[in-house]
């Protein structure tokens, strides 16, 4: 069907600067047909005839549906559903901000889900703890009953597991507290997956899917990069399973499965666009800064403790290489500027290799979390072929409400963020992503982050904060010719808003949200969960990831 909608402001996003007035070149029409973009141009119902429907905008902006680059896809989609948060940023502050206010919170769950078997509880904030720690294994013991359960700090890389939970785990007692961080976290994880996954019914599946689905289009989100996978069990089952509702799901997917081993992405490699793996678990080069596991030179100011790479220099190059040969796009976990600094020198190296080892193209590689280069870093990223994924989100969060930056990091590291607008101004392809469940999936809240960034004079324009989550990451994936604008050829992917986001205001952007997303041509109807509806979900054609 051909369909014209008209009567609007079509951003196009195809200027890759501002002009002057901080205007880009629009349109006021945009026609469609079988899923691609067939016209932009100006004109209405009256002046453009030949097309089967017409809609009207009714004044409202339309611009190119966006791309979380960056998601944690079947904790978000599915393994939520055990879930509930534990600290809220409120006006006055975090609540609970205390070990009694968190006990109270996790007695009253408790007691509403009585049959609930594996409790999981994120969000913990731990810098905003009037006793700056977390709860150990014998206090999780008694607020819960006994119960099997697990706290996540906030960034997601510390955390504490009850008795119950840790026997279910195999994991030794005798001697431990039940907090885990560093390694020690982050290694089990997929254990602790697949025992909480173990409980997921049909109908827990078809609701985190259409929440899932839903919550993408109330923002605009037509894509996302699913950070899955995890090499710390045997046979990775959901992790097929997932691919195999990703393939079927409206939202389109690209994964990279989280292996190091990358002999184990092969069974995925014909599902998928393109080769790609990595992300976080096996490819978490450090930890994070709120967990005290971030790779810095110097020590943590608040314990006098170093965090530090978790892996050999000579293993990250071989397996970097390993990818450039097989013609995989990689994408790695590096927080802190010794683990930044150990995977641009092997990114360099294989790129000066790149003539003699390269068997075949491949999309830019990716460091993920990119949050504390040294100047030198900066220089050499400038001169590479690399894409950036980020979440000034958080660093946005972290200076008005959690503190943690200035608990623990030296001055001067503290203030050695990424310098956005520094490296986007030089040509550096720079994504915007939410590390969900870390964080909401909301991209506004990220593109906050970055007009009013932790570094005010690397603060970003509302419109390159777009482009971080539109043209941007299409480069990333090598998918400038069907995404990223809205020209004629393009997939039919798009988002309606009430307000001109280019002169909203920064105090706006936790208020919008998309009137509606135009998915391959068609408005994107709202799912409702059922298990019906995963049945059809299951027969639909399946599409590359």
């Amino acid at each position: 069907m051909k369909t014209l909608y008209y009567g609007g402001t079509i951003h196009t996003m195809e200027k890759r600067t501002e002009q002057e007035n901080g205007e880009q070149e629009t349109f006021t029409a945009l026609g469609t047909e079988g899923g691609r973009i067939v016209f932009v141009g100006s004109g209405n119902r009256e002046t453009l005839p030949g097309y089967d429907r017409y809609i009207c905008l009714e004044g409202m902006h339309v611009y190119p549906a966006l791309t979380d680059s960056h998601v944690h896809l079947l904790y978000t989609m599915i393994l939520a559903a055990s879930s509930f948060t534990l600290c809220e940023v409120t006006a006055g502050g975090i609540a609970p901000d205390c070990m009694a206010g968190v006990e109270g919170k996790i007695r009253d769950y408790c007691r509403s889900h009585p049959g609930q078997k594996i409790i999981v509880a994120n969000q913990y904030i731990l810098s905003a703890m009037k006793e700056k720690r977390l709860p150990d294994r014998h206090e999780l013991d008694e607020w819960t009953g006994g119960k099997s359960m697990i706290i996540y700090n906030i960034d997601g890389h510390s955390s504490v597991i009850s008795t119950a939970l840790m026997k279910k785990l195999g994991l030794p007692c005798e001697g431990h507290d039940g907090r885990f961080s560093g390694e020690e976290h982050e290694f089990m994880q997929g254990k602790v997956t697949n025992l909480i996954a173990a409980n997921v019914t049909p109908a827990v599946l078809a609701r985190g899917i259409a929440n899932f689905s839903n919550l993408c289009a109330r923002y605009g989100i037509s894509r996302v990069c699913a950070m899955d996978g995890n090499e710390d069990v045997k046979t990775d089952l959901l992790t097929r399973l997932l691919a195999f509702l990703a393939s079927r799901m409206e939202i389109d997917v690209r994964l990279f499965p989280q292996y190091m081993d990358l002999e184990r992405t092969r069974p995925y490699r014909r599902l998928q666009r393109h080769p790609r793996a990595g992300g976080c678990g096996s490819w978490e080069l450090d930890g994070s800064v709120g967990s005290h596991s971030a790779a810095f030179y110097p020590p943590f100011r608040d314990t006098g403790e170093k965090g530090h790479c978790y892996y050999e220099n000579d293993l990250i190059l071989s397996k970097v290489r390993e990818a450039a040969q097989k013609g995989i796009q990689l994408s790695c976990h590096a927080i802190g500027e010794a683990a930044i600094d150990q995977i641009l020198d092997c990114y360099e190296t294989v790129q000066k290799e790149k003539g003699r080892i390269a068997e075949k193209e491949s999309p830019l590689s990716r460091i993920d979390h990119f949050e504390f280069p040294s100047r030198q870093a900066v220089e050499k990223i400038k001169k590479l072929p690399l894409a950036l994924t980020v979440q000034p989100g958080f660093s946005w969060l972290d200076k008005r409400y959690l503190k943690s930056y200035e608990q623990f990091l030296p001055e001067e590291k503290a203030e050695q963020q990424i310098p956005l607008k520094e490296l986007l101004e030089a040509g550096v392809c720079l994504c915007g992503s939410s590390d969900s469940p870390v964080q909401s999936m909301n991209p506004f809240e990220q593109m906050l982050g970055m007009v009013e960034f932790y570094l005010p004079q690397q603060s970003l324009t509302n419109y390159q904060a777009l482009c971080t989550y539109t043209r941007e990451p299409a480069r990333m994936l090598g998918e400038e010719g069907d995404s990223g604008m809205l020209t004629v050829g393009k997939k039919a992917d798009f988002f309606v808003l009430k307000q001109n986001f280019f002169k909203a205001g920064p105090e706006e952007f936790g208020e919008l949200h998309a009137e509606y997303m135009v998915k391959d041509g068609r408005k994107y109807e709202p799912m409702k969960g059922t298990v019906r509806e995963l049945l059809k979900l299951l027969l639909r054609r399946k599409k590359k990831i």
